[in-house]
């Protein structure tokens, strides 16, 4: 058994933060950093006389030429590198806005394939748009936003890039995963509980066979405080990409030590706080 694997056994489970058991209820009152915000920002009422397509038509007929646009532009060393950042990036563009409209504003928008549109651009990696915004007054709870997200949406997406080109479903699904939690890493780091929704990314991850096993979720001392982290299981290749000269990885990736993932979690949480006090 795994070092981190032995770590999260031995660690005790954090308390439920409120609202775990019904975040969808929550509404959630967090400011993030700006240049964190406007990702979090949907873009809606999308008319398909404005450059906007279909995600169904998009995904199904030029995904192969959106991937290899993404090899050119990041000079990926293969396409399954291009694709598994694909995938990364799109599981971000979609999901991001769909959970902030459902934990800070109660509002259910539609990540279906018919309700979202794609505005194609010369890095393969398409703008996101949604043809009907986001309606107030869901109640829907998370699990079942995040299977609108995963069951049709992302799984299409992830059978479709693993046909196109062969990267490994779990590298693409590790990518989905990663996306998806780092909407509750995020909240959580804007919280006074620096770990406050901890306990509900897990239990979506482990409700959801695909996600199941992709991610670890812990907490981490620092700063007197726990702060979530999400540590990748599944490599997303991104060290395949030019220039890669020293080769370097991600600094939640499963390819370096424990303790160097450790050491690039508190830098970023140092520059998290610093950013925070230049705020206030």
């Amino acid at each position: 058994m795994s070092r981190e694997a032995n770590a999260e056994q031995a660690r005790p489970r954090a308390s439920a933060p409120p609202c775990a058991e019904d975040v969808a209820r929550c509404r959630l009152d967090i400011r993030l950093p700006p240049t964190l915000e406007a990702r979090f920002e949907a873009t809606t009422e999308v008319a398909a006389d404005a450059g906007w397509r279909a995600a169904r038509a998009v995904l199904d007929d030029d995904l192969e030429r959106l991937v290899e646009d993404v090899r050119a532009v990041r000079r990926c060393a293969s396409s399954a590198v291009a694709g598994s950042l694909f995938v990364l990036d799109y599981s971000r563009r979609l999901g991001w806005p769909v959970l902030d409209a459902h934990l800070r504003r109660g509002a259910w928008l539609d990540p279906g394939r018919h309700n979202v549109r794609l505005s194609p651009n010369a890095t393969g990696l398409p703008q996101v748009g949604f043809v009907i915004g986001p309606e107030r007054g869901s109640r829907r709870e998370v699990g079942e936003v995040v299977d609108a997200l995963v069951a049709d949406h992302l799984a299409h997406l992830v059978e479709a890039v693993h046909r196109a080109t062969g990267v490994g479903r779990r590298t693409l699904w590790g990518n989905v995963a990663v996306a998806l939690t780092q909407v509750f890493m995020a909240f959580s780091w804007a919280s006074d509980d620096r770990d406050r929704f901890l306990t509900t990314a897990r239990q979506v991850v482990a409700d959801r066979s695909p996600l199941r096993g992709t991610v670890l979720l812990e907490s981490v001392e620092h700063r007197d405080q726990e702060w979530m982290v999400v540590w990748r299981r599944s490599c997303c290749l991104a060290f395949r990409t030019e220039p890669a000269a020293p080769r370097s990885y991600c600094g939640t990736c499963c390819v370096l030590e424990h303790g160097e993932r450790v050491a690039s979690f508190r830098r970023a949480a140092d520059r998290y706080v610093e950013i925070e006090r230049s705020r206030s």
